[in-house]
């Protein structure tokens, strides 16, 4: 799957699920792709294991924004 189809499913099923933290996006998205796209995504940090986004990350959310209108929770 191309990152263009994952951004797709994502600004597809976000809204559908009521999700409104990056995380829960997130979590779905990866529970739903094979491995090797999840490869795209970052991991957490392994001592203070808080998330950073990486670019792809960053152009997901800027997409998911501009397509819905909703701004994401990025931390809790």
């Amino acid at each position: 799957m191309t990152e263009k189809e994952i951004i797709q499913q994502a600004i597809a099923f976000g809204p559908l699920l009521r999700i409104d933290e990056w995380i829960d996006l997130k979590k779905f998205l990866l529970v739903s792709l094979c491995p090797d796209d999840r490869s795209k995504f970052s991991v957490r940090d392994p001592k203070t294991k808080k998330q950073r986004l990486n670019k792809f990350e960053e152009r997901l959310l800027d997409n998911y924004y501009s397509q819905t209108g909703q701004r994401l929770i990025k931390e809790r």
